[in-house]
C-alpha cells in the first residue's frame, strides 16, 4: 500500500515559507508564494511542504492553509509532490482534511498534538489523535515527531494504514535508531538536519532516507546535492557541504524563520515579514546574512 507514494517521498522535503504582505502581515502574498515555489521547482525540488514549522503553521488559519495548498498545487502541477500540513489542533485538522482531499492531496503532514503546550503524559491520546484523523479519509498521513516517541510508539503508529512515514527531528537519536530497526521499511524515515554541527551523514547511517530543509527556499542546490551525496554514501562530501552552510545555520539558530525570509528578499525572491510571536531578523542579522550569502555566491 502507498508504495509509489513512499518512493516519491524520498526527496528533499522543501518546507516553503509562508509569504505575507510587506505592509500588512495579516494578509497572504500569494503572488510571492507562487514565485518562490516556482523558483524551487525550476531548480530541481520535487517535494514541497505547505504550512510546516518553517511555514509558520501555528500562525495560520484553516482558510489560509487551504489557500496556500491550492496555490502550491496550481504551481506544482505534476512537477512535484505537495504535502500540506495539519495543525496540532484536532478540530482544525479535521476541518482541513476534506478540503485537502477535494484539492487532490495525496499525503498530509500531521503536526503532533500537545495539551496546554505540554507533551501528553499518556501517549494513548496521541495515538488516538492520528488514528481518528486517519479515519476521516484515505489520504496518507505523515506524523511529525516533536515528542521524543519511543520505538514502541513508532511500532504502534505502523498499525494505522494511512501512516506512510514519519518526520523526526533526530533530537532523541537512539529512539529513532531503535524505531528504524523495529519498523523497517514500513515507513519512509524523514530526518532533520543541522548543518552546524553537520551530522547529517550520521543520521543517514542511522537509517533516515531523506531530510527536511528550509534553506532550500533560496539556495536549493546545496540541499539537493546533500541528498545525492547521501545516496552515494559520500559522507566526506556531505561533511564538506555542511561545513560551508554551518555559519548560515548559526544565523538561523539566532533569528529563526526571520533569517530565511530575509534571505529570500536578498536573492530577489519574496520573503517579507514574519507573524508574531516570531520576529524579523533586524538590521544586524540582515547584514551578517548578506555577507554569508555573498560568500556562498548566492547574491
Amino acid at each position: 500500500m502507498h508504495e509509489n507514494l513512499k518512493e516519491r517521498l524520498r526527496e528533499v522535503h522543501a518546507y516553503a515559507v509562508t509569504t505575507f504582505k510587506h505592509d500588512d502581515p495579516f494578509k497572504l502574498d500569494l503572488d510571492g508564494y507562487a514565485s518562490n515555489i516556482a523558483f524551487m521547482l525550476d531548480r530541481g525540488v520535487k517535494m514541497v511542504v505547505v504550512g510546516g514549522g518553517t511555514g509558520e503553521v501555528n500562525a495560520l488559519t484553516v482558510d489560509e492553509l487551504e489557500t496556500l495548498a491550492a496555490c502550491a498545487f496550481e504551481v506544482a502541477g505534476d512537477r512535484a509532490l505537495v504535502m500540506p500540513a495539519l495543525p496540532d489542533n484536532f478540530g482544525a485538522a479535521a476541518a482541513l482534511i476534506p478540503r485537502y482531499e477535494k484539492l487532490g492531496v495525496e499525503v498530509m503532514l500531521g503536526m503532533a498534538p500537545f495539551i496546554r503546550n505540554q507533551i501528553p503524559e499518556d501517549l494513548d491520546g496521541v495515538y488516538q489523535y492520528y488514528e481518528r484523523l486517519a479515519g476521516l479519509s484515505d489520504v496518507a498521513l505523515m506524523p511529525y515527531n516533536t515528542q521524543g516517541w519511543s520505538a514502541a510508539f513508532f511500532a504502534r503508529l505502523a498499525e494505522i494504514d494511512q501512516v506512510v512515514g514519519v518526520k523526526d527531528p533526530c533530537l532523541v537519536p537512539h529512539n529513532l535508531f531503535r524505531a528504524v530497526q523495529l519498523v523497517g521499511d514500513r515507513f519512509v524515515w524523514i530526518g532533520n538536519k543541522r548543518h552546524d554541527p553537520g551530522v547529517l551523514h550520521l543520521r543517514f547511517q542511522m537509517g533516515i532516507e531523506t531530510f527536511t530543509a528550509g534553506f532550500v527556499n533560496f539556495i536549493p542546490e546545496f540541499e539537493l546535492e546533500l541528498l545525492e551525496a547521501a545516496k552515494r554514501k559520500d559522507w566526506d562530501r556531505m561533511v564538506e557541504i555542511q561545513a560551508r552552510l554551518a555559519p548560515l545555520e548559526e544565523l538561523r539558530n539566532r533569528h529563526a524563520e526571520g533569517i530565511i525570509k530575509s534571505a529570500l528578499d536578498l536573492v530577489g525572491l519574496t520573503g517579507g515579514p514574519v507573524r508574531p510571536p516570531r520576529t524579523d531578523a533586524g538590521q544586524e542579522g540582515v547584514a551578517e546574512l548578506r555577507a554569508e550569502l555573498a560568500r556562498l555566491g548566492a547574491v
